[in-house]
């Protein structure tokens, strides 16, 4: 049996299988349906890692499935033991700092030195993923009405949304303030300060 700690993807995929029985496979789709919007998916070779670690620690058991066209494949089940991790890691009250790296504004925050098409390209195109995932999100919480317990589902779907919609409109002002961009524009005030109001002129020559 391994002494080694559990990390939160462990836990994570821990959470997945308390949903019910499945396969590494199974478990690699759900986890791409779900918690990849708001913490990442894992790769199929580690939840397989993962899924023997659970079978020595006693947190899983496993059992062969025959398939008729298809290779057998293995069922994993939750166990107490491993239900009981799970809550105890739940119970802890301390999740940590929220750690976010956007490669995108590392990029607009030295963007005096790019050239504004090349940001405003890199803009589009995150904007656009982020209508995608928007409306993967929208699916996921109009497929989670009406299901027992489906509150922490939607809570965590909610927060997706939220976020998304502030990045859609952050996209949207900053693509309106770059296709008018002005080298000699200065920062004043505070971070709403930066909105117009409708009919509203800006001063101290920012556009």
């Amino acid at each position: 049996m391994t002494n080694r700690p559990l990390r939160n993807t462990s836990f994570a995929l821990l959470g997945l299988l308390s949903f019910g029985e499945m396969s590494g496979y199974d478990l690699k789709r759900l986890a791409d349906r779900s918690i990849r919007y708001f913490y990442w998916s894992p790769a199929s070779s580690q939840i397989y890692a993962e899924l023997r670690r659970f079978a020595e620690l006693g947190y899983v058991t496993e059992r062969e499935v025959e398939q008729a066209r298809r290779p057998d494949k293995r069922i994993y089940r939750i166990t107490e033991a491993g239900l009981a991790a799970l809550r105890e890691w739940l119970s802890e009250g301390d999740s940590g700092p929220v750690v976010v790296k956007n490669p995108l504004l590392l990029r607009i925050f030295f963007g005096t030195h790019a050239p504004v098409e090349s940001l405003m390209k890199e803009i589009e195109q995150e904007r656009r993923r982020s209508l995608g995932v928007l409306e993967s999100l929208r699916e996921s919480e109009r497929e989670c009405r009406g299901h027992p317990g489906s509150l922490f589902t939607y809570l965590t779907i909610a927060q997706g949304l939220a976020v998304l919609r502030a990045r859609l409109d952050w996209a949207d002002e900053a693509l309106r303030l770059l296709e008018t961009h002005d080298p000699e524009f200065t920062w004043h005030g505070a971070p709403d300060a930066g909105r117009l109001a409708p009919g509203e002129d800006r001063q101290d020559g920012q556009r």
